[in-house]
């Protein structure tokens, strides 16, 4: 049965008296009361068999009140499903400078697939974490009262079903007073919940960089062109990027230049590059067809670049291609066979080791001026050094080891530094703090493993000066 715009069914069959008794509403209840039926219908509906103007109707992306349980998919109208952020630059900022009272940060490893999904596992890991805050917010002295009103959006989000439907590799949560951000992270993190002044944004610190790549995916029939990163890639829409050599025929006009597409009754009537008898040859097509994708990528996306282009295509493409292209930075190795029959998870796992090296060359360069000046005053690996540093604008390049935590405080006015055994009320993570001055001070910071940082150390830098 088809459905009007408002999501009613109307039943078939002949009306009568009014017109309303084909679409009672009791008949998706059974009710037996046909006069108490008609009552209802015609508080309801009004003569055109629509919602009456007087019945509020629910938006459909609504979810449910806190009620102390329930499953995600129930619903309520008050409020909308909160929305999920991608991190930036300026989110970034926004949360490392929230501070209140009480600032809960939530970090989940979630699934974008399979069992996980289908079993809300991650759902249910959430609910357990919400249950573990308010356990830290009862051991802060707050009252059930105050601490339902704090995790109200969050257990809004909670039951928000479509959420949990559409998770990346890891989900970080934000909430303090009037303030609740969910942030869908690229890459997995530890199952971790912080209640504290400020938020906990270390995890973060992974996605905080610009390095970045492009894979052009190249056959006679499309042309394709991803960004990416270390976390994965997504196709970018370029305006006027030819689809296949089929559509480099016609002349007509692009932006004040010439060039060949196909066009149906070109300018002037101009037809050629075609591929009928007597016509150049399919590599003087293809030719042609990579000098307008090349011309069209620089003018649109390339042009200010300098990060590596991988091509993907059958090996006879890829040295045309090179010859057509005026970019700069394309790279030596290159990922053979028909791209149109790869999805992008799998170019991306076939171009991640292509670019992985040079996504470790800051580091590795980094690390090879932290060793060469080892010996000076430019380096230090204490953090009784470094914290206070950090603050004051001398580090250039911080190195962090990932999910390590020193708890205390800083005085920025006093200079003076609290560093604590064990975790206390109103400690902030120390190496978190550091790592948010440094950024804002113009440095740079490297998040990584035991075995990668400097001795070994759960922090390190080098100085400015």
């Amino acid at each position: 049965m088809a459905k009007n715009k408002n999501g009613f069914t109307p039943l078939k069959g002949k009306p009568s008296g009014n017109g309303r008794e084909g679409h009672q509403l009791s008949d998706a209840f059974g009710s037996s009361n046909p006069e108490r039926d008609i009552e209802i219908t015609e508080k309801y509906l009004d003569e055109n068999e629509e919602p009456a103007a007087s019945i509020r109707i629910n938006n459909p992306n609504r979810h449910i009140k806190r009620n102390g349980g329930g499953s995600p998919s129930a619903q309520t109208a008050d409020m909308e499903i909160p929305e999920m952020d991608m991190l930036t630059r300026e989110l970034f900022d926004e949360l490392s400078g929230h501070a209140a009272e009480h600032c809960i940060s939530m970090f989940l490893p979630t699934h974008q697939s399979g069992a996980a999904v289908n079993e809300k596992q991650d759902a249910i890991r959430y609910k357990n974490g919400l249950q573990n805050v308010e356990a830290q917010l009862a051991g802060l002295g707050l009252g059930s009262s105050e601490a339902d009103r704090l995790l109200r959006p969050a257990y809004e989000f909670y039951r928000a079903e479509p959420v949990w439907n559409r998770q990346s590799k890891g989900l970080a949560v934000f909430i303090s007073d009037g303030y609740f951000k969910a942030v869908t992270l690229p890459y997995t993190v530890k199952e971790e919940q912080f209640t504290g002044p400020v938020f906990m944004v270390t995890p973060l610190l992974n996605a905080m960089h610009d390095h970045h790549f492009f894979l052009l995916g190249l056959s006679k029939h499309d042309a394709k062109f991803f960004r990416g990163d270390c976390f994965g890639m997504e196709e970018v829409d370029v305006p006027g990027l030819p689809n296949g050599v089929a559509d480099v025929v016609h002349f007509e006009e692009k932006g004040g230049q010439q060039l060949f597409r196909q066009g149906g009754g070109g300018k002037g009537g101009a037809s050629f590059h075609g591929h009928d008898p007597g016509q150049p040859e399919d590599k003087e097509n293809v030719a042609l067809y990579f000098k307008e994708v090349d011309r069209t990528l620089f003018g649109e996306q390339l042009h200010d670049e300098h990060a590596p282009l991988v091509l993907a295509g059958v090996d006879y493409l890829i040295p045309i291609y090179r010859d057509a292209s005026r970019y700069k930075h394309i790279a030596e190795t290159s990922i053979g066979g028909n791209p149109d029959y790869k999805d992008k998870h799998q170019l991306f796992a076939e171009v991640y080791p292509i670019v992985k090296p040079y996504f470790d060359e800051p580091v590795r360069k980094a690390l090879e001026n932290y060793y060469n000046q080892i010996a000076t005053s430019l380096t230090s690996s204490m953090p009784e050094s470094v914290i206070p540093a950090s603050y004051y604008g001398k580090v250039s390049t911080l190195f962090i080891c990932r999910d390590a935590h020193i708890w205390g405080s800083f005085d920025e006015m006093e200079n003076r530094l609290e560093i604590h055994d064990e975790r206390q009320p109103g400690d902030v993570c120390l190496i978190g703090q550091s790592a948010i001055k440094v950024i804002q001070n113009g440095g740079t910071v490297h998040v990584l493993n035991t075995e990668k940082m400097p001795r070994e150390a759960v922090m390190a830098a080098t100085m400015r000066f």
